[in-house]
């Protein structure tokens, strides 16, 4: 069942006034009565932030139903984040955060899907949006966990590695990979999960070699820029690339090729972190 056919099959739309609920029919109700089909309803719950993933505050809501799902306003990160801050231009990237997450969900990849989401329309059609996403419980990112006296073992980061391989196999291109957007569940065997596929791209088939390198980059300079070059950074920043290619010994090779090229982006970029 879907209420529009550009939607994923069970999302439908409702409308009051200029915002717009994009919901699961399942959550529809429920998330009306807590009041989120207007923009307060969720500022509200966001004045008491929960513990953040992704950009910005977050907050946890309980449904009636028992279900958990943890509410934030979508956000721009980089260079335009000061300009622009939580606008954009048109509905598109709001709901690609909707479609690309429930896609890729189905696809395979351990992530949670977007549940909810309101778009509230401004003034020469910029929007504003704020998302309500599957709450992953008993789980924590590995930028903390590198921060905390309890830093990722091996078997943890193994499967944070891992679930960044299967995402690249099954298409998904993270556009903002980090520590930040990696948890890791760690009560018995250790889960992985992957968070915050705001400008995600899916592809029909597995990505290429320059696409997982980029990844693999990224993923080591935020770890250099969270935790700094201490004594353990060069086993750790190594085991990014060793544990991403498992049993792989051509694409470790190929992977061990590039990590000075790497390790000089990453230096050009340290220049330009605050000090």
């Amino acid at each position: 069942m879907s209420g529009e056919p550009h939607l994923p099959p069970g999302y439908r739309t409702s409308q009051r006034n200029r915002a717009k609920l994009v919901a699961h029919v399942e959550l529809e109700p429920e998330l009306k009565r807590a009041g989120l089909d207007q923009p307060a309803g969720w500022e509200t719950r966001l004045t008491h932030p929960a513990a953040g993933s992704g950009r910005g505050a977050t907050s946890l809501l309980e449904l009636s139903c028992g279900r958990v799902v943890r509410l934030k306003r979508l956000r721009r990160g980089g260079a335009t984040a000061r300009l622009w801050r939580d606008h954009f231009a048109g509905e598109g990237r709001p709901l690609d955060n909707l479609r690309v997450s429930v896609e890729a969900a189905g696809r395979g990849v351990a992530t949670p899907r977007v549940l909810a989401l309101l778009i509230v329309c401004g003034v020469r059609g910029l929007v504003r949006a704020w998302l309500a996403i599957e709450e992953l419980q008993d789980t924590v990112d590995l930028q903390s966990c590198f921060r905390s006296d309890r830093p990722p073992t091996p078997a943890e980061l193994a499967a944070a590695l891992g679930v960044v391989h299967r995402m690249h196999d099954l298409g998904l291109e993270h556009r903002d990979l980090n520590l930040g957007n990696l948890l890791i569940r760690r009560n018995g065997v250790p889960q992985a999960f992957v968070i915050d596929l705001d400008r995600a791209r899916l592809h029909a088939g597995p990505l290429g070699f320059r696409a997982r390198q980029r990844a693999l980059r990224r993923l080591e300079r935020s770890y250099v820029k969270s935790c700094g070059p201490g004594s353990a950074s060069g086993d750790v920043r190594a085991l990014i690339y060793t544990l991403y290619a498992a049993d792989d010994p051509q694409l470790a090779a190929r992977l061990e090729r590039g990590r000075d090229a790497g390790r000089a982006w990453i230096s050009l970029h340290r220049l330009g972190w605050p000090r």
